[in-house]
């Protein structure tokens, strides 16, 4: 207890107390605090986990936390440093923005290889593989040096997305996995506004010498990362974690067979886009409404940069406004989500993504060219990312049931990958179009604006056949 503070109305006598019981009562007071805090987390826990998965949340959460604290230092200041400091074209933060769709368009065959196989050590090595990748930038003194490690990062980093859907349906159950998984993306979100706070700092920092502030940075944090990869693999999600069952017999004469069961299982997975007619509409929604949103992610620096001049304390500042909104908003969404359906939070969040083009739209036409203006556009970010985080996925949990969530997840990530592969770079086409007509760049969130809506109505009609509401 601060000496300042005036002391509880327990501890208030009509005698000063001596010189040294005050620093023994205020380590008294200090260490109930602790254990008042420990305690009511504690309960939280138990409230929101049951008792068969607190062993692997506890894990989870864990690794989540160091995971925050590596990406919150690296990732919100990528495409400011490409553009800033490393003078990177608008086809090279394309390929930034582009690298993690890139490798989701190998989802399906990292699932067929998967197969059949403990989940959990493809989380971890795609992870602690990705983040290796990340301490290469001590190296990068380029523009491409620079986006070919951020880009090979992200690629690696996309292999556990079919695993680790596998291992969160596997450990937290349906009912309660949206309060659950909130509570692990709000333990990254606090981690990462600390490592952000810090990060900006540093990274603006002229301390390092001849080297410049990322270089010194990113390796750090990848090394934390690491840390939170290898915790991971204390994960024992129950079933995921057997032996991989045998192939059968027809599959086990040569690599042309493997070759053969690859291409399969490659079929049979798109093959739910024809089977499963509310998951189609589903997925024409993510494809539509992710396609709009990326078409923005290459501009986005540009009038950051260019236009509005913001700085990279200016970076750190909005990024942690927008992580602090995604904290709350992790805890709301989560209980909406499990309270009502992920397919109406899903359509809730892509309305409110509409709101991001507008304030971008009106910042530097009818509001001054100012970064401050640029506040609210972030705090929605912040509740549309929470928000979307736990829907989609959720989601995408509901459309799978109890059939194989590799396959749904992967067919997911590579719908994800093709629009992810195609969106930047046809983005990036549209900065050079409107520039050679001199028009103003912000066209391209009108465009934008006009897909993500259509990207709402194609989830209400997911979620509508999904309910039964209307037949094929």
């Amino acid at each position: 207890m601060p000496e300042d503070e005036p002391a509880s109305p327990t501890e208030v006598t009509d005698e000063k107390p001596p010189t040294r019981a005050r620093p023994l009562a205020e380590w008294a007071s200090n260490a109930r605090v602790t254990r008042q805090a420990r305690v009511r987390a504690k309960q939280v826990v138990r409230a929101q986990v049951p008792a068969g998965s607190r062993a692997s949340f506890r894990v989870d959460i864990l690794s989540m936390l160091l995971a925050g604290l590596y990406t919150g230092a690296v990732f919100p200041f990528v495409n400011v440093i490409a553009r800033d400091d490393l003078k990177a074209s608008p086809e090279l933060l394309a390929l930034i923005t582009a690298a993690p769709f890139l490798g989701n368009l190998l989802a399906m065959f990292w699932a067929r290889a998967m197969e059949g196989q403990r989940k959990v050590p493809w989380v971890v090595g795609s992870w602690g593989a990705a983040r290796l990748v990340v301490m290469l930038s001590l190296f990068a003194v380029g523009a491409w040096p620079f986006a070919l490690v951020i880009s090979l990062a992200q690629i690696i980093g996309t292999i556990a997305t079919p695993a680790y859907a596998a291992v969160i349906k596997e450990v937290y159950p349906d009912d309660q996995r949206g309060r659950i998984v909130s509570l692990t993306r709000a333990a990254i979100i606090a981690a990462q506004m600390v490592s952000t706070l810090i990060a900006g700092w540093l990274l603006s920092s002229t301390a390092f010498g001849p080297l410049k502030g990322y270089q010194v940075v990113f390796p750090v944090a990848a090394i934390v990362g690491v840390a939170g990869a290898w915790i991971y693999s204390r994960v024992h999600p129950g079933e995921s974690a057997m032996p991989r069952e045998e192939a059968p017999e027809d599959q086990k004469s040569g690599p042309l067979d493997g070759v053969k069961g690859t291409l399969v299982f490659v079929w049979g997975t798109l093959g739910i886009l024809k089977t499963d007619v509310a998951y189609r509409w589903f997925a024409l929604s993510v494809f539509t409404y992710g396609f709009g949103n990326l078409l923005n992610l290459p501009i986005l620096p540009l009038l950051q940069v260019d236009e509005l001049h913001i700085a990279k304390w200016q970076v750190s500042l909005f990024t942690i406004l927008t992580q602090v909104t995604m904290v709350g908003s992790y805890f709301f969404w989560g209980r909406f989500v499990d309270r009502r359906s992920p397919q109406l939070a899903v359509v809730v969040n892509i309305v409110l993504t509409t709101l991001i083009s507008v304030v971008y739209i009106a910042t530097g036409t009818v509001l001054p060219a100012n970064a401050w203006w640029l506040v609210p556009a972030f705090l929605i970010s912040g509740i549309v990312n929470a928000g979307i985080d736990i829907a989609y996925f959720s989601a995408l949990l509901t459309f799978a049931g109890d059939r194989d969530v590799s396959r749904y997840q992967a067919l997911q990530s590579f719908l994800l990958g093709v629009r992810g592969s195609i969106a930047p770079f046809i983005g990036s086409a549209m900065v050079g179009v409107l520039r050679a007509h001199q028009l103003n760049l912000r066209w391209i969130f009108v465009v934008s604006i006009v897909l993500i809506l259509a990207g709402a109505w194609m989830q209400n009609q997911a979620m509508r056949r999904q309910r039964g509401l209307i037949s094929d």
